[in-house]
């Protein structure tokens, strides 16, 4: 190799930049990558700069870091390193004698992240959002209360993201106002005046000597009584009836579990549950999703009732009407009453009764057997009765205008239950009580 070329590639290696080389304003000459790097990111900051959003009597400031603006400084020493070094001997010579009479100027670009820009935006929407409150009603000492609306805010994430973007290119801080836009509430306390209709009514029959059971009724009808579903809106009562703990007021009482009784927080709401679904098909309001229970209950009717199960089963109603409704829950003298308020526009002579028919019924396929140490062979002892498992059909005849129709609500289905025996397999003799002998 030439003397002249090795000391001229063994310069480049040591400083890598020709002395000539400005970025911004900023020389670079005769530097390292990493040395001039941390000049410029030293030299051109933009960490002071700030941009200020007020809205709703709130100020928000955030960095220009914040959206990720700087400037790109790893393109623009790219760019002097291509500059820098030499395709040749005579590229070499070119640069070192070009640089003798000028410099080589280069701009690094402007950049900032789009994407942080409409994250905090919409965090920013988050925050000063506010939903319309619509108005309500209840029922207190068997008079209806109506409560006023409220307007709600939001503002545009579309015009802050522009706004944002806009003092980012200026390079400097700025102050942005953001006009808040009012939301109005979709009703009016007229449509609650106009829905105090009684539109269906059903109850239940409990047992007040079973504390627990009557505990966890107590808890859940406080959450249902006074709930209101708007127009459009679907419900959901395992939400209304919150999650059952022990923090929300639940104790453990008795319930089916997997096709078999059993006790767990909560047991025994589903009375709650299934009270409403027949208030709501005597309300003729559409009900999306509902599961009858494993095993049938007591309390209700084949085909009547809607379990619940937190998580995965549901009793959800659907308010289609134009008016609100509101639900009545009442727990008292060993009753679970729910009645339906809304805007009556069903004729006055349109009769809604319901039919559960017996399909098929299914026999347990024998009986439990339990090997019980304790009873003498050849002694058994019933310990609980089996239950058939059938299939019923709920149908809904509607006496109107000297016409009737029936009309299938739902089909469901109940497995057999089996009954539980205790076998002895002692070989003592036992001359006490020992239960049923068969």
């Amino acid at each position: 190799m030439h003397r002249f070329a090795y000391i001229l590639t063994l310069s480049a290696t040591l400083t890598i930049f020709s002395h000539n080389i400005i970025i911004n304003d900023v020389s670079i000459g005769n530097m390292t990558y990493d040395a001039a790097l941390e000049l410029l990111a030293s030299e051109i900051s933009l960490a002071d700069e700030q941009i200020i959003i007020t809205c709703a009597g709130m100020e928000h400031i955030y960095n220009f870091k914040d959206f990720g603006a700087d400037y790109d400084f790893i393109t623009a020493l790219d760019e002097a390193m291509n500059h820098s070094q030499s395709n040749g001997f005579f590229d070499q010579l070119k640069k070192s004698l070009f640089s003798k009479f000028s410099s080589y100027h280069i701009d690094a670009d402007f950049i900032y992240d789009n994407d942080k820009i409409t994250q905090i935006a919409s965090k920013l929407r988050n925050e000063i959002a506010l939903p319309a409150a619509e108005p309500s009603y209840a029922i207190e000492n068997d008079c209806f209360v109506f409560s006023e609306g409220a307007a709600g805010r939001d503002i545009s994430v579309d015009e802050l993201t522009g706004s944002i973007a806009s003092i980012l290119n200026t390079l400097e801080g700025g102050t942005i106002s953001l006009t808040e836009m009012r939301i109005h509430p979709k009703y009016t306390v007229s449509d609650f005046e106009a829905a105090c209709d009684l539109i269906g009514s059903y109850q239940t029959p409990y047992n007040p000597l079973l504390p627990e059971r009557t505990t966890n009724l107590f808890v859940a009808n406080t959450f249902l009584d006074g709930q209101v579903i708007l127009p459009n809106e679907t419900f959901s009562t395992s939400d209304a009836l919150r999650p059952r703990t022990i923090e929300n007021g639940y104790v453990k009482a008795g319930q089916i579990v997997n096709g078999e009784p059993d006790a767990g927080i909560g047991g025994g709401i589903c009375q709650i549950s299934s009270t409403l679904y027949m208030a709501a098909l005597y309300a003729e309001i559409p009900v999306p999703k509902r599961n009858n229970h494993s095993l049938m209950v007591g309390y209700m009717a084949p085909a009547t009732d809607a379990a619940l199960a937190e998580g995965y089963i549901d009793l959800v109603l659907e308010n289609n009407t134009n008016h609100p409704i509101l639900i009545q829950s009442i727990l008292e003298h060993g009753r679970h009453i729910v009645n339906i308020y809304g805007h009556e526009s069903r004729t006055i002579d349109r009769i809604i009764t319901f039919e559960s028919i017996l399909l098929e019924t299914t026999p347990p396929e024998g009986d439990k057997i339990i090997e019980d140490p304790f009873l003498p062979l050849g002694t058994s002892q019933i310990v609980s009765q089996g239950l058939n498992g059938a299939k019923y059909e709920l149908y809904k005849i509607i006496a109107e205008n000297g016409q009737t129709e029936r009309i299938l609500v739902n089909a469901s289905t109940y497995r057999p239950l089996q009954r539980v025996v205790r076998v002895g397999i002692s070989d003592l003799t036992n001359d006490g009580e020992c239960g049923i002998i068969e």
